[in-house]
């Protein structure tokens, strides 16, 4: 996008879903270099989102529409720059192994029920988070390979990390020192770093592509496509 400000693309319409009660059109809600985002993953990102998030599905509201059609834009951005990369797909394994995480650290907060209740919940497959762990393992993977090489941590960064965020937090008695404490301040200045490369990168990304967006309130009904996900919600 240019300083002119957010094209207006017109919404299309692209046929029904399946349809019940309360539920809206499929649309193109942005395109990126020609490549559209639909209201259905919008949706489904703003889901995704509250889930890992550990906010329950009321909780999520239109106010995070936004936010959720931005990581989709940076998303198609990086599938874009990764191409046709040497890098490939996680082994099912790896992606497994993230599954089981992820389904201990929420079903930790709601412990009487199943991990297919509590995606259906906020209107989630399974397949939809295989899929998308597995796309977020490759870009990881992607990313560190572009960023990390040129990044230098010096030892006075190291030091004063040390000094600033890890001794106001030891424990009277602990006995971790600076040499102990090394390796993993190293790793945590290094994936700031990174972020905030792939911060500016994306900025750039950004202004060089043809992104057009729909009027502002074509995403009106993002927590409402497909599947009922906000009572209420119309």
């Amino acid at each position: 996008m240019t300083g002119k400000g957010i094209y207006i693309l017109l919404a299309m319409l692209l046929g029904a879903l399946a349809l019940s009660a309360g539920e809206v059109l499929d649309r193109v809600v942005a395109t990126v270099n020609g490549h559209p985002i639909l209201l259905s993953d919008v949706s489904d990102e703003l889901r995704y989102e509250c889930l890992l998030s550990g906010r329950e599905p009321a909780q999520c509201d239109l106010a995070q529409t936004g936010q959720a059609l931005d990581r989709l834009l940076d998303q198609e951005l990086l599938r874009e720059q990764m191409g046709d990369s040497q890098i490939k797909p996680p082994r099912a394994e790896e992606v497994e192994k993230q599954i089981e995480s992820l389904k201990a650290d929420l079903l930790r907060g709601h412990p009487r029920e199943s991990w297919e209740a509590l995606l259906s919940g906020y209107g989630l497959s399974e397949k939809f988070v295989q899929q998308r762990i597995s796309g977020e393992l490759r870009e990881l993977v992607f990313l560190d390979a572009r960023f990390r090489p040129a990044i230098q941590v010096t030892p006075e960064e190291i030091e004063r990390y040390y000094k600033e965020q890890v001794v106001p937090r030891v424990k009277e008695g602990d006995p971790m020192g600076l040499a102990q404490a090394t390796g993993k301040i190293r790793e945590i200045l290094v994936q700031d770093k990174m972020n905030q490369m792939l911060d500016s990168w994306l900025e750039t990304l950004r202004r060089q592509a043809q992104i057009h967006l729909a009027p502002a309130d074509a995403t009106r009904d993002a927590t409402n496509v497909q599947r009922p996900f906000l009572a209420g919600t119309e």
